[in-house]
């Protein structure tokens, strides 16, 4: 970890690929690569303010390890990092040294897991404070993919932002696909984050899906339960089963003639409830239910109601219209109350799953 000492002229202290200087006058050099570049940075530290940042850094440059006894003798030491990210790293340093600037915080999802990670592993994240609302607040749009937000939930996990953590799992119960899991199973980093919350979501989109399902369900019962008979001021081919205008002559398409009276019946309710459903694929329930989110699956009862075209003598208080109507405030009545996760709880239990109430007053 530790090479020899090397004084670096005064033209390398702010080059690209050079020595970077949070502290021109640092007693230490962190010499680190570029992940995505063939390039080494250096970067000149101050141990002190290090030390007053994080137990880790306390622990480097201890008197008793030979970083710490070099800083003493004033040697300045070269301290390789491995495994970490020149970049990450980077910025950290430049916060710790209060010499950050606004253009280096705008970062996507996978970047903001990564750092927090970096910071998590150098035990800095308390001293960092207010910077870590800052960059979720900087987080480019996301995409809604399943894997951006899983990124975003492990930049909550690991920088202990309970806060965050509740708005991102709420978030990610509504929008995130029954299967999201398959994708978060691919990417090795988020094998972080505790696998108890992969199963929560997993539990809490299915819960609520059901709940919608068994909502969607009753109104058929419902239906057939209101016997009162409207009429349409339309017709019906009894051929092709066409719905015509009322002053309609014959069904064209079959030339047929005979055109009896359309009216709205219970019979008649049930079978347009259950087409209209089709039409925005939320019928039949045993597929739809086991694809789509809870946010999209609420956006097709909305487009339900759009593509309902009925017309009877019943007007708005015809059964149909009022069920549908009903229906619609159910199901923006479970999205609303879903809740995110309490990041304390997850912290604190390690048996902890998606139906345990919450103790803390978050």
């Amino acid at each position: 970890m530790l090479q020899d000492h090397v004084e670096p002229t005064a033209s390398l202290k702010m080059e690209i690929g050079g020595i970077l200087a949070p502290d021109p006058d640092g007693d230490a050099i962190f010499k680190l690569q570029d992940q995505t570049k063939d390039t080494t940075t250096y970067f000149r530290v101050s141990s002190k303010v290090l030390q007053l940042a994080s137990r880790v850094f306390v622990g480097m440059f201890s008197p008793y390890f030979q970083e710490g006894q070099k800083v003493l003798q004033k040697q300045c030491p070269v301290i390789e990092f491995e495994e970490d990210d020149a970049a990450l790293m980077g910025l950290i340093l430049n916060v710790l040294h209060y010499r950050a600037g606004d253009g280096d915080h705008v970062m996507n999802p996978e970047s903001l897991a990564r750092l927090s990670i970096h910071c998590d592993k150098y035990e800095c994240v308390n001293a960092l404070g207010a910077w870590v609302s800052h960059w979720f607040k900087n987080v480019k749009e996301m995409s809604q993919s399943s894997k951006e937000f899983g990124f975003m939930l492990l930049a909550a996990y690991m920088f202990n932002d309970s806060g965050k953590f509740m708005e991102l799992s709420k978030a990610a119960s509504k929008e995130l696909a029954p299967g999201f899991s398959v994708e978060w199973e691919e990417e090795e980093m988020l094998a972080i984050l505790p696998s108890s919350i992969s199963s929560a979501i997993t539990l809490r989109i299915k819960r609520t899906l059901d709940k919608l399902e068994s909502k969607l369900q009753s109104v058929e019962s419902s239906l057939r339960n209101s016997s009162r008979c409207y009429d349409t001021s339309q017709l019906f081919c009894i051929d092709c089963g066409r719905t015509l205008p009322g002053q309609a002559k014959k069904c064209h398409p079959c030339n047929n003639t005979t055109l009896p009276q359309k009216y709205c019946t219970s019979e008649t309710r049930i079978s347009d409830y259950f087409a209209v459903l089709r039409k925005v694929e939320l019928w039949p329930t045993t597929v739809r239910f086991g694809i789509y989110s809870i946010s999209d699956t609420a956006v097709r009862f909305t487009c339900a109601k759009a593509e309902l075209k009925h017309s009877c003598s019943a007007g708005t208080s015809c059964p149909l219209l009022l069920n549908l109507n009903s229906l619609l405030e159910r199901v923006d009545r479970i999205k609303r109350d879903m809740e995110g996760f309490c990041l304390r709880c997850v912290r604190e239990d390690d048996e902890w799953e998606e139906c345990h109430e919450c103790t803390h007053m978050c």
